[in-house]
């Protein structure tokens, strides 16, 4: 079996921290080069990394390589660029989210893919996070009674000013979609703390009836827990903490007029989920490895992955009508 020959472009931190890592998960493939405008990034990462050859040009890397695929994560303001050159060249795009800043450039790459028959998908990990996946999986049962109401809280430490929202706030709107369906958003507050610090508020309603909140703020040490969702159902909830930890709470089996020995039975009180920290790898905590399994797995078999651009530009449609509603 031939394997899915693969470019990497944008080397920044992320690269290191989660993609370049990942590959090593995807079946069948080769990462056969790697490109950034910066050559102090390009020698750095060939320094550390064994790639076969670079560049500082993503459309020479194009137009050398006869690639399958590429991973793009320049950053928001500038994947729309890697993008739309990819997929003029016949390669397969996955794209760090966020994609594109706007829906008018979502819009436009999305018609090039289409018209070119090339396939882009957008990595937004936490639809492919272990944690969510089983809350996903746990209020699709009969026995949860639906989903009633939606708390997530996702915060961060001081922030690039003016991407908060469409680079950060993205990630829970677009993971309140995957778990609800679509939303519309009913009230939103932002709050000014100071430089590159901001705190959200933003209330919404999902087509099924179900309510919720995301709150987020720019103001914390990025050190401590940032992240807890919790989906209510009928007489139990899941509760994700920090993304490493769930917990099930079910109607508990041991009654308040029981003074026998507690027995904990299947069926009822909580389920919790706690891996250990030391031996699980920390990108299938974050999803990366998923992300990337499922696009190249998706391109040997000739379907498009998961979620597609067209799908990402609902979640940015969402950011721009946030900024709507605090201006």
């Amino acid at each position: 079996m031939t394997p899915t020959r693969i470019g990497l472009i944008g080397l920044g931190n992320h690269a290191y921290q989660a993609y370049y890592n990942s590959t090593r998960w995807a079946p069948a493939h080769e990462l056969v080069a790697v490109c950034d405008v910066q050559p102090e990034r390009v020698e750095r990462f060939t320094r550390f990394y064994a790639v076969p050859r670079s560049h500082t040009d993503y459309r020479e890397m194009l137009a050398a390589e006869r690639l399958d695929a590429v991973l793009v994560q320049i950053g928001h303001a500038g994947n729309g660029g890697a993008i739309r050159a990819a997929v003029e060249a016949g390669v397969h795009v996955l794209v760090e989210k966020t994609p594109v800043a706007t829906t008018a450039e979502a819009d436009e790459l999305v018609e090039l893919q289409r018209n070119r028959g090339v396939h882009v998908m957008v990595g937004f990990n936490r639809r492919f996070m272990a944690g969510y996946s089983m809350a996903r999986e746990i209020i699709g049962r009969a026995e949860f009674g639906g989903v009633h109401l939606y708390q997530s809280q996702f915060h961060a430490g001081p922030y690039t000013e003016g991407a908060f929202a469409i680079n950060h706030i993205v990630h829970h709107l677009d993971l309140a979609r995957w778990l609800l369906g679509e939303i519309e958003l009913m009230h939103v507050q932002r709050r000014v703390v100071g430089e590159r610090q901001e705190a959200w508020s933003i209330a919404f309603e999902a087509a099924t009836g179900t309510i919720g909140t995301i709150q987020a703020a720019s103001t914390l040490d990025v050190r401590y827990p940032m992240e807890r969702l919790e989906l209510v159902g009928s007489g139990r909830n899941v509760v994700v903490d920090n993304i490493t930890n769930l917990v099930y709470n079910r109607p508990p089996q041991q009654r308040d007029e029981d003074f026998g020995t507690a027995v904990l039975r299947e069926g009822g009180d909580a389920l919790v989920w706690n891996p250990s920290n030391g031996d699980y790898p920390r990108f299938t905590r974050q999803g990366y490895e998923n992300v990337i399994h499922a696009f190249v797995t998706a391109l040997r078999r000739g379907v498009q992955p998961g979620p597609s651009l067209a799908d990402a530009r609902r979640s940015i449609a969402l950011v721009e009508r946030l900024e709507e509603h605090v201006q």
